[in-house]
């Protein structure tokens, strides 16, 4: 057998049937990789270089990327086909959406100044406590309605889509379209509704799992294992973690053993091991990792939180257009077909409608917290995106049932183009209904 150099890879030339089987499989995995890496960071390049441009456009990175994934897939120009990676699809999509909201997530809470969450309880309290069940019920009912399958089947469904995305919110509520539209108080609360929804979803989601898998045990198993150790033990976990850690980088940093420049490679790294931690003990990972983070970025001077937070960001979002793409080359076409026009139809509605019947539901109790035009935008945006991923490709992984991604991809889409075209001209239309007060007093709650 000889060696020859092949790429970036040596490459094993035999003389006869398996040799022929090593050279071939060596020399695909070399043009894969090299393919996956100018396809990808060529369009993170150009999307980075024209951010600006394409955001004010209302073209967000989710959404181009999402495009940009099909075509180079294996339904437009067959470029890129996930699933000869020889590795499942759906767990390789999972696995990268779970990094990718712990890293936002760590983000998310970061953004939130100190003693934002005793500020703000009422609002916390009514759209989390009232907000995710209300949104669960109709987004269930919808769907059991509208698409004619089962109850069991349609509540999973809502589960998935109830969250209030924090990766994809992310440019509505940092850069400077936002900065300059969106006031602050909208963008802290959206920022901290879609960080702590994410984490509890997985309470909603596991219910119809359980009822699936495990029918005779399935609430015993949900107010035990996934209430008590999952969830509550996540919160636990998260106060104690973020606590002690914030207070070891305020002593290194005290003490002059950290550099100025390590605070990003602290924060990255601290979102990654709160998640990996938390899994391994038994937990939520992804609640750990946002009320982990949440009480550090409480514990560390305020100083440190707004220092790096343009740069995080930047990376958060390094993290997120990486997943439409991947995402973009894996969606369900054909299978999309074969629902017919009506799915389409009811899931686009369904990502709307639930958010806007429970938003002006509660708006009543607040009307104190936010005038019309403020409640009109938080009532519009609650994109679904990495965390729905996310929860379609576990539930899929633990159910079989293959309809769960079919059916959350194309949610994913329908929110990305919703919310992506909109992100711009409801900003701007924000911008100008909250700038009146100044001369005409503030608009009527």
């Amino acid at each position: 057998m000889d060696s020859i150099a092949y790429g970036d890879h040596d490459v094993i030339v035999g003389h006869g049937p398996v040799g022929e089987r090593c050279d071939e499989k060596e020399t695909w995995i070399a043009v894969d990789v090299n393919l996956v890496l100018t396809l990808f960071a060529g369009a993170l390049l150009v999307f980075a270089a024209f951010s600006t441009v394409l955001q004010r456009a209302s073209l967000p990175g989710p959404l181009l990327c999402l495009v940009f994934g099909l075509l180079v897939g294996p339904h437009a120009l067959g470029l890129l086909d996930p699933h000869a990676l020889g590795v499942s699809t759906s767990g390789l999509l999972e696995q990268v959406a779970r990094i990718t909201l712990a890293v936002g997530l760590a983000g998310v809470a970061l953004r939130l100044p100190h003693g934002y969450w005793r500020a703000n309880v009422r609002w916390l309290v009514l759209i989390i406590g009232a907000g995710m069940a209300m949104m669960l019920l109709v987004a269930t009912a919808a769907l059991w309605w509208g698409l004619g399958v089962s109850f069991l089947l349609a509540l999973l469904l809502g589960a998935v889509v109830t969250p209030t995305d924090p990766v994809v919110t992310t440019p509505i509520v940092t850069g400077s379209l936002a900065v300059e539209k969106v006031p602050e108080r909208v963008r802290h609360n959206l920022s901290a509704e879609s960080g702590i929804n994410d984490g509890l979803a997985y309470l909603f989601v596991m219910l119809p799992v359980l009822l699936m898998t495990t029918p005779g045990r399935a609430w015993h198993d949900l107010l035990t294992r996934v209430l008590l150790v999952e969830v509550l033990g996540a919160v636990a976990l998260g106060v104690v973690a973020g606590y002690l850690l914030g207070r070891v980088f305020v002593l290194v940093q005290q003490r002059g053993w950290m550099e100025e420049s390590s605070y990003l490679a602290f924060i990255v790294p601290l979102s990654l091991l709160l998640l990996g931690a938390g899994k391994l003990i038994g937990t939520d990972g992804l609640l750990v990792v946002f009320i982990g983070v949440a009480v550090f970025g409480q514990v560390i001077p305020q100083r440190e939180e707004a220092e790096e937070d343009k740069i995080h960001d930047a990376i958060a979002r390094l993290f997120l257009l990486p997943v439409f793409l991947l995402l973009g080359t894996a969606l369900p076409v054909d299978e999309w077909g074969a629902l017919g026009w009506v799915a389409p139809v009811v899931i686009a509605g369904v990502i709307i409608v639930r958010r806007l019947a429970t938003v002006w539901s509660l708006r009543p109790l607040l009307r104190d917290v936010h005038d019309r035009s403020e409640t009109a935008f938080l009532s519009w945006f609650a994109p679904v995106g990495v965390s729905a991923l996310f929860y379609a490709t576990l539930a899929e992984r633990h159910t079989g049932n293959r309809e769960i991604f079919v059916y959350a991809s194309l949610a994913i889409t329908a929110s990305v183009l919703v919310h992506g075209l909109t992100a711009a001209p409801f900003s701007g239309w924000l911008h100008r209904r909250t700038s009146q007060p100044a001369a005409h007093g503030r608009p009527a709650r």
